[in-house]
């Protein structure tokens, strides 16, 4: 079975299943709350895997939305220094987030600072999983490596991250299937993966999945939904 026959079995097996998949994103910076309001609105019934807003409203997002929310720590840049980000994990925790997706000092790594990257992941894995959160780590592959991708997955992987995050949507690329298969072969499986960034469609999702995403980061999930119903709908009409 060819690479497109695969696909269209998996699109068609996950027909009613891929919004369970999709952390569905809202991070835009010109964002109000009337927008955001209208985001949970109209994502909530379709049974995401997460709902993913900034920081400023996971309180009242966490009150109103029956999907569990997720937001984003020292976003987008992930610079900041390490007590910050300890501090933003903690607020998300009090304010209702169930994860938080933090993106890591890439300057460390650029640095070839891996002593001080550890340490830093080490920090920020153990406070969120001390508060009963789940944590992915950002690692920006777009900026990175093939050697960077690999050491800092593996470091994260062995520090024990629930997810490494390839992506924020704000770096000079999005995900590419090439960041997957590093991530999984470096870390052996043993670490979830989010793919994130640039991901609007749903053959563009479920081929991540196949490459070994464990979940996908997108402001494109009605649509995605949307479009593999239709998409399973013509399968079905000439299987």
């Amino acid at each position: 079975m060819n690479l497109y026959n695969i696909v269209l079995s998996k699109l068609y097996e996950f027909k009613n299943e891929i919004s369970k998949f999709i952390d569905q994103t809202f991070l835009k910076p010109n964002a109000d709350e009337k927008s955001i309001m209208k985001f949970i609105e109209e994502s909530d019934p379709l049974n995401f895997r997460s709902l993913v807003i900034p920081q400023s409203y996971v309180k009242l997002a966490s009150e109103i939305a029956k999907t569990p929310i997720v937001t984003v720590i020292s976003f987008p840049l992930g610079y900041s220094f390490t007590e910050s980000k300890l501090k933003e994990i903690e607020l998300a925790a009090a304010n209702g987030a169930k994860e938080v997706d933090v993106v890591s000092n890439i300057i460390l790594i650029k640095s070839d600072k891996w002593s001080q990257y550890r340490d830093e992941i080490h920090s920020l894995i153990n406070i969120a999983h001390s508060l009963g959160l789940k944590i992915k780590v950002i690692i920006e592959t777009g900026l990175l490596t093939r050697d960077e991708i690999i050491k800092a997955s593996r470091i994260i992987e062995e520090e024990g991250a629930d997810f490494i995050k390839t992506c924020t949507g704000f770096g000079p690329r999005g995900v590419i299937v090439s960041d997957i298969i590093l991530i999984k072969m470096s870390t052996r499986g043993k670490v979830g993966i989010k793919a994130s960034g640039g991901i609007r469609t749903a053959l563009d999702a479920i081929t991540y999945i196949l490459m070994g995403a464990s979940c996908i980061g997108t402001s494109s999930g009605i649509s995605i939904v949307k479009e593999a119903e239709e998409l399973s709908q013509n399968l079905v009409i000439h299987r």
